[in-house]
Parts: structure tokens; C-alpha cells; sequence
């Protein structure tokens, strides 16, 4: 099985995590880890989302996603319409909580650069109640929505990058657990792509479901404000340290740095290659 390495991707994010507790609790997802964690307002409301949203460069783009399912808060659909008007939006769902006039009105936002569509598999490990309103919105997404991608939610999910640092205890876990010495990179430190909690708390990625890093909030800070705290520093500063105690040793997707500058350049060369093979060849 080889390695993922997370390379930094185009442009900045924030994504939103809408609410405290996810009914679809998936098998391979640290809830627990969520729930002991955090202790603030169970649910994000749309007057601190758009306050927490102003203080964004309109370059960042915002993703419902986070470390619940964002449609389980029933504003999330005017969360995404307000956003939109100054960001492009980017969603990951599984769809639950979103009901057939939501899909009607995101089908006219027409900046969702992004929707992945987490569907059930035939084990269970995502708890989705197949009800009749279920299938209905799944049917009308697929018909008016532009969805980007769609994953199962099987036993494969959770590999890597799903690992969530050492949070998720599968198959997949590493024996002893992992505590990576010396310089790393990690996309994720390139471009920021910080997770704001309900309380507008911001912690550092996707992969800190035990809310271990705390780095600001935005209903007092800026992002920009945010970016520069000590908190998010002493993370950047220690890629280029022999050890420390920061998440990002414990996760997957810090990779030695000889290797992930390796890859890097492979993978721009990969991209180079392909826009001179489209730039000679697709019809003009």
C-alpha cells in the first residue's frame, strides 16, 4: 500500500464545522475524540457565521465539512448562500439533514467549486437511515447538483488520511504509534486549512478531531491575525526541528521533508506535462 502524501493545494481555506455531535457517527470517525474535546456551543448560529466569515481574505474559501455533517444544522443552507457571495464554497456531505428545497437552492449557487457526496455502503459503517426523504434529496442531488466526486463510506475510508493522528483505532493504525522525528513537510502547513468549530474556535486541520490545537477564534481575531498567532508559529517553526510535541508528528500526512520536496517536484512536473499535452492537443 503506498504512502498518501499531502501536497498544499490550490488557494486557502476554512472549513466550518456546524455542530456538536453527528448522527451519522461513522464507525471510522473519532467522535469520541470531538466529544471530549470540545466544550463549547453545541451549534454554530448564522449571526456568528457571518461575523467569523467577515474577517476572511476573499481568497480563502470556505468548506462545510468539518468534524460533523454540516447539514445537520438546519442553517447551513443560508450559511452557504451568505458565503457565497464572497467566497467560493466547497461542500462534503453525506447529505443527512438536507432536505429537497435545500437542493433547490444550492443548484443556483453557481460558485460550489466542490461537492463530494459521502454515500452509504452495505455494512453500516456510516449509520444513514435509508427513509423514503433520503433517497428523494440523494435522487434530486444527483439530477440538479454538480457533484465533483462521490465516495463510499467502506472499509477503505479511512486510510491515511483519515487516520485522523493517531485518533482512529483500525486496521490501518500504526504499532507502535506514530511520533515522526525530524524535519517534515505537509500541504496542510503551506496553505492553511484551519477548521472552525461552532464557538468559531479555530483549530489547525481536519485531522484534530480532539481539539488539541487551538490556535484563535474568529469571533476576536482576523484570519490573517489568526495565521500570525504563537500558537500556529510554534507548528510552522517545528517542520524544520529534530522533535517536539505538536500534532503533525503523529499524523500520516507529515511526510520527511527530503521526501515530500521529492514528491512535490514530481508531482509539478506530472502537472507541467499534462498542460503542454492539453495546450497542443484539445481543440481550439
Amino acid at each position: 500500500m503506498t504512502k498518501s502524501i499531502c501536497l498544499a493545494v490550490e488557494g486557502r481555506f476554512l472549513e466550518v464545522t456546524t455542530s456538536f455531535g453527528c448522527s451519522v457517527d461513522c464507525t471510522y470517525c473519532p467522535q469520541y475524540a470531538f466529544r471530549a474535546g470540545y466544550h463549547g456551543k453545541r451549534r454554530l448560529s448564522l449571526e456568528d457565521f457571518n461575523a467569523a466569515i467577515s474577517t476572511l481574505p476573499k481568497d480563502v474559501d470556505v468548506v462545510f465539512s468539518g468534524f460533523t455533517e454540516p447539514f445537520l444544522n438546519s442553517d447551513c443552507t443560508n450559511m452557504i448562500e451568505s458565503a457565497s457571495k464572497e467566497h467560493n464554497i466547497r461542500i462534503n456531505t453525506t447529505l443527512v439533514g438536507m432536505h429537497e428545497e435545500d437542493v433547490h437552492r444550492l443548484a443556483k449557487i453557481p460558485n460550489i467549486t466542490h461537492f463530494s457526496a459521502h454515500l452509504p455502503d452495505n455494512k453500516g459503517n456510516a449509520r444513514i437511515r435509508m427513509t423514503e426523504e433520503y433517497k428523494n434529496v440523494l435522487a434530486l442531488a444527483l439530477q440538479e447538483l454538480r457533484i465533483t466526486s462521490t465516495v463510499i463510506m467502506n472499509d477503505d475510508f479511512d486510510q491515511y488520511n483519515n487516520e485522523r493522528a493517531g485518533l482512529v483505532k483500525n486496521k490501518y493504525s500504526p504499532t507502535p504509534e506514530r511520533h515522526l522525528k525530524g524535519f517534515f513537510g505537509c500541504g496542510k502547513l503551506e496553505r492553511p486549512q484551519f477548521v472552525m468549530l461552532p464557538n468559531c474556535d479555530v483549530v489547525l486541520c481536519c485531522m484534530d478531531f480532539g481539539v488539541s490545537t487551538v490556535l484563535g477564534n474568529l469571533l476576536a481575531q482576523s484570519y490573517d491575525n489568526i495565521i500570525a498567532s504563537p500558537p500556529y508559529r510554534k507548528i510552522q517553526d517545528n517542520r524544520y526541528k529534530l522533535d517536539g510535541d505538536v500534532l503533525c508528528r503523529r499524523c500520516a500526512s507529515a511526510t520527511p521533508i527530503l521526501e515530500y520536496y521529492a514528491y512535490r517536484a514530481h508531482a509539478k512536473t506530472i502537472s507541467l506535462i499534462r498542460s503542454a499535452y492539453h495546450a497542443t492537443n484539445d481543440p481550439k
